[in-house]
Formats: structure tokens, C-alpha cells, sequence
């Protein structure tokens, strides 16, 4: 930048400094200052601020302008605290470690009350409730009765939950 421009804006400074800084308190309160700056900011930025033809209008409606945009702002973080608020309200869908530490625990019961059980219990169970397969489908694999292939399902079932119930006691 000229020196020739730097001396102006030094001159504009001190000359509507003041003046600009309470006219920005009247539209940003607080943040006066940082319009006020961000107005002379724009003029250091202006190809050649020595032929803008009234200064003190232009740094005034830079500052108006400022003010617009800082209250704009302020309202989509408001808006956004809102949301933001709403969020963090919401249950997370990840689950908490003990949880998962439960869940854990639990499966590994599970995998222990199923060793436990015979063979073809342990495997129709398996085809049943993890492979889901229907009783019939069981019954038409392993050539067996279905009636046979639900009491297997049910005994399994009971023993499961009866070992998960005398564990968790």
C-alpha cells in the first residue's frame, strides 16, 4: 500500500474513529469495536481508497453493512445453540461401556449355557434362531420330526435363560 493511502486512513482513523465507534454501539452493542475495525479493515482493502469521494459516508455504510451481517450471524447461532440444545437432549444410539460390557457378559453366558447343551439341541437352536430357519426347514435337513425339532428349539431356549437367570443372581 502508498504511503500516500496509509496517511489517510491514519487521517480517517482519528478524525471519525470515535464517532464510528458509537454509532456501531447503537447497532452491536458489545462488538463496536470489532465493526469499527472490520470497517477500516475493508477500506485498507479497497483498490485505491484515494478515490472514494466521501470517506466518512463510505466507512458509515461499511459499518451499517458490518452491523447487518454481525446480527445476521447472531441469529443463526442462536438458532443453532437451539438445534444444538435439541441434539445434545437426544439418546445416543451408540451404546454406553457398561452396556457393552453387560452385552459382553451376557453373550458369553449365552456361548457357555449353549456348550452345555446336547449336540442337536445346540445345533437346531442355532439353524433356528441365528440361521433363521423355519422349524419345517430344520425338520426336512436333519430328517427329523418338526414336533421333534420345536421341543429341541424350546428346551434349548429354557436351559439358556435359566443359565443367564442362575449367573445374573
Amino acid at each position: 500500500m502508498p504511503k500516500r493511502s496509509h496517511t489517510l486512513f491514519d487521517l480517517l482513523f482519528h478524525r471519525y474513529g470515535r464517532e464510528l465507534l458509537v454509532f456501531a454501539s447503537q447497532r452491536a452493542g458489545d462488538d463496536a469495536e470489532d465493526l469499527v475495525q472490520d470497517a477500516y479493515l475493508r477500506l485498507l482493502q479497497h483498490e485505491d481508497p484515494l478515490t472514494i469521494g466521501n470517506p466518512r459516508a463510505y466507512l458509515y455504510k461499511v459499518t451499517a453493512n458490518a452491523a447487518v451481517d454481525h446480527h445476521r450471524k447472531q441469529q443463526v447461532r442462536e438458532r443453532s445453540a437451539e438445534y444444538l440444545d435439541d441434539f445434545d437432549a437426544l439418546p445416543s444410539p451408540l451404546p454406553t461401556p457398561e452396556t457393552e460390557a453387560e452385552t459382553a457378559l451376557l453373550l458369553q453366558h449365552c456361548r457357555t449355557a449353549l456348550e452345555q447343551l446336547p449336540d442337536i439341541q445346540r445345533h437346531v437352536f442355532l439353524l433356528h434362531r441365528i440361521d433363521g430357519w423355519s422349524h419345517a426347514e430344520i425338520a426336512e435337513a436333519l430328517e427329523i420330526p418338526r414336533r421333534t425339532v420345536e421341543r429341541h428349539c424350546a428346551k434349548a431356549l429354557a436351559h439358556c435363560f435359566a443359565f443367564t437367570a442362575r449367573d445374573r443372581q
